[in-house]
């Protein structure tokens, strides 16, 4: 079957879904079909009503696809590989597959680990990748952003992808989320701390009103515009985690969690006139993978995100991977009890628990070595952010 008629036969993304399950037949593999690719999805650097409609369906999860072969070995045709579609004749999002296994890059300290990507390794030491380009030269930039806590080059590298509104509209329109198909912006409305028990901390973004001092329909009708500006994110994104330059889609929920880029407990709603800016505000708004984001809802900044990851990685490469300390649970993430890191608390707590006081005289020095080497870099980076 020659190409041109194996896409007429298909139509639509069937023939995706055709090429998934022929890299899979050729290579042994189940992987091919298990993620969405961001620029496969979103090929453009704009999403409007003229291609929203088709970044729908390949975003969309599919039946399973088994090509057909004759005796000579070639194809003949395919089983399966429709889109799943909702009754709006859209997609709902829950059903997209996300990344797993070696498709998912993760960066948080308890697994870390440069020698198996060359992504980690330029974002945890772009000062290797001097010369990188393409998504090497995003990583180092990614990088070299954290650890001067630029958030306004971080939040620049992540923004990839201008939407308008007719086609935020559409694509809200289009697609649901959750079993009872609720439109996806209203999914997402609900996402950070503003529901939560410091949902009476959370100013409304240039107001000293707090959220949970507006009556029902204020409340309401404040979500709903909060929905459709987190939807309008996580599509400037592609879809893709803002923390890494991994260009697989998470969707939103439990891949893609909605975090704030700086902390809420910097923010003018904790401290005033002395916080950077208001917590809730849309230039704060960015979605995480999941590993990514146990990091930041620490509260830490990112240049400490950053010189964690990178000492955990150097103490595995040092073999000590197998004690470096797990991530926190959900349950001792959400404990308001929870001692809040500084640095250098954060920094000394993973060394500590990695290299004990009981370890040999060499592990010992090298704990000497990354606190000295920590306390040197973030003085050499507050230096670069200056000038």
């Amino acid at each position: 079957m020659s190409r041109i008629s194996l896409a007429r036969q298909l139509g639509g993304d069937r023939l995706e879904a055709a090429a998934d399950a022929l890299l899979n037949d050729v290579l042994g593999s189940k992987r091919y079909g298990k993620t969405r690719e961001a620029d496969y999805v979103f090929p453009e650097n704009e999403l409007n009503l003229g291609n929203v409609d088709e970044a729908i369906t390949r975003l969309g999860a599919r039946t399973p696809a088994t090509l057909q072969y004759n005796d000579a070995g070639t194809i003949v045709g395919i089983e399966g590989g429709n889109v799943i579609r909702n009754k709006k004749g859209g997609i709902n999002i829950d059903k997209v597959p996300s990344p797993k296994g070696k498709d998912y890059v993760k960066y948080s300290p308890a697994v870390v680990d440069s020698s198996q990507n060359s992504l980690v390794e330029a974002q945890l030491y772009p000062e290797r990748f001097e010369g990188a380009t393409g998504q090497l030269g995003e990583a180092r930039d990614m990088g070299l952003a954290h650890r001067t806590n630029d958030y306004e080059k971080y939040r620049a590298i992540n923004n990839r992808m201008d939407v308008t509104p007719e086609a935020l509209e559409r694509f809200g329109n289009l697609v649901t989320k959750g079993k009872a198909e609720a439109p996806i912006a209203k999914g997402m409305s609900t996402g950070g701390a503003i529901m939560g028990s410091r949902g009476d901390m959370v100013l409304i973004p240039g107001t000293d009103k707090v959220f949970s001092s507006l009556s029902k329909d204020e409340k309401s009708d404040y979500l709903n515009k909060r929905g459709d500006v987190f939807l309008n994110q996580w599509l400037q994104q592609k879809g893709r985690s803002m923390g890494t330059a991994q260009t697989q889609i998470f969707p939103p929920g439990t891949p893609s969690h909605m975090d704030h880029i700086q902390a809420l407990s910097s923010s003018i709603d904790a401290k005033g006139e002395n916080g950077w800016g208001y917590s809730d505000d849309p230039t704060n708004f960015s979605y995480l993978d999941q590993d990514y984001n146990v990091n930041t809802k620490l509260n830490y900044d990112l240049q400490t995100v950053h010189q964690l990851g990178r000492l955990a990685d150097t103490m595995r490469q040092h073999g000590l991977g197998d004690r470096l300390p797990p991530n926190l649970t959900a349950k001792e993430l959400s404990n308001p009890d929870r001692k809040r890191l500084s640095q250098n608390e954060a920094i000394g707590e993973l060394v500590s628990r990695t290299i004990p006081a009981d370890s040999t005289p060499d592990e010992l020095k090298l704990a000497y070595t990354l606190l000295k080497q920590a306390e040197a870099e973030q003085m050499s980076w507050s230096g670069r952010l200056a000038d």
